[in-house]
């Protein structure tokens, strides 16, 4: 079905200009246009080019007394948001107040040059690869068997996974995943900045490899925008970061953990202000995807879900194999 118009926001900061706009879609873009996809546009009086990101399509001309003006191309250098993305900048501008336009922002990395390191590396690339996962014990694989029985169930389920320090909550995620990933869907796991070790992403790339993206402060510009490049393309199924990966451009999206879930570096103190874990249950309600909130001690707010039945508990009472988390 080809789309003749499309309303798009403009990527401009100004409550004036803060909503829709309906631009005609050109003929050599009316089979690629989608929404999330950003675009050159002429705005205002001098027609002077502006990037927008489209957020809706239509057939029909709409009913407006001016003329509408004409996309003028696919904008370059950014990574277009799946339309699922589209849908949280949307929600994140009503639930948290703040504009469309920082909204879209957020949710989608703009690219930056990539600079070439000459000494250290990312936490991905540091150290020696983990030895393969330890099984798992009677309590871990009972977390994993509920698990597995909502999701080959198709139900889209939250659950608290309830663990004491060293009862090996990060092998139960890393089992989970791989769950996932059996449905050829895809994984996001948060980690707070603090607590984004080595150690805990090299348990994890050793497991899962080429297929894990992981982003950190540590990061340039640029190698961020290449590992949500990488999840955008497909060359990554697992994305392992702070809030910001809750962003990854995935469009198969089965699963987001969000570990020390009563961490408050979870909260944006920049603008849009955000609570992640709102934002985690919010883009797996869109997705269809599950959430899995993880700690030795759990927010006030989680554990009243759990008390009224809105989120499943899983309990890992008992520590595991030495290492473990």
């Amino acid at each position: 079905m080809q789309s003749n118009y499309a309303d798009v926001i403009l990527d401009i900061t100004h409550a004036n200009v803060d909503r829709p706009f309906t631009y005609a879609v050109p003929e050599g873009l009316k089979d690629k246009i989608r929404p999330g996809m950003p675009v050159k546009l002429p705005f205002g009086n001098g027609n002077r080019v502006r990037t927008g990101y489209v957020i809706a399509l239509h057939e029909t001309k709409p009913e407006v007394p001016w003329e509408i003006k004409t996309i003028l191309g696919p904008a370059e250098k950014q990574v277009s948001a799946e339309a699922s993305l589209v849908s949280l900048a949307l929600w994140m501008h009503e639930h948290y107040g703040c504009m469309l336009s920082q909204a879209l922002k957020t949710v989608m990395p703009v690219k930056s040059r990539v600079k070439k390191r000459t000494t250290g590396g990312t936490a991905a690339s540091e150290g020696t690869m983990a030895t393969a996962a330890p099984p798992l014990n009677e309590e871990q694989q009972e977390a994993v068997r509920q698990f597995r029985e909502d999701l080959e169930a198709g139900r889209r389920s939250t659950f608290l996974l309830f663990g004491i320090t060293g009862s090996g909550k990060t092998e139960v995620y890393a089992e989970m995943i791989r769950e996932v990933l059996a449905q050829g869907r895809q994984a996001i796991l948060l980690i707070p900045e603090i607590s984004l070790t080595f150690q805990t992403v090299r348990r994890l790339e050793g497991i899962f490899g080429e297929r894990v993206a992981i982003i950190h402060s540590r990061l340039t510009g640029g190698e961020r925008y290449e590992q949500f490049r990488r999840a955008a393309e497909g060359e990554a199924d697992i994305m392992i970061g702070p809030r910001s990966a809750v962003f990854a451009p995935f469009s198969r999206l089965g699963l987001i953990v969000v570990d020390e879930e009563h961490d408050g570096a979870y909260k944006s103190d920049t603008v849009p202000r955000y609570d992640t874990r709102e934002v985690a249950e919010k883009r797996a309600e869109i997705a269809g995807a599950s959430v899995v909130l993880g700690s030795a001690t759990p927010s006030v707010s989680t554990w009243d879900k759990v008390e009224r039945g809105q989120i499943r508990l899983l309990q890992l009472k008992n520590r595991a194999v030495p290492g473990a988390r």
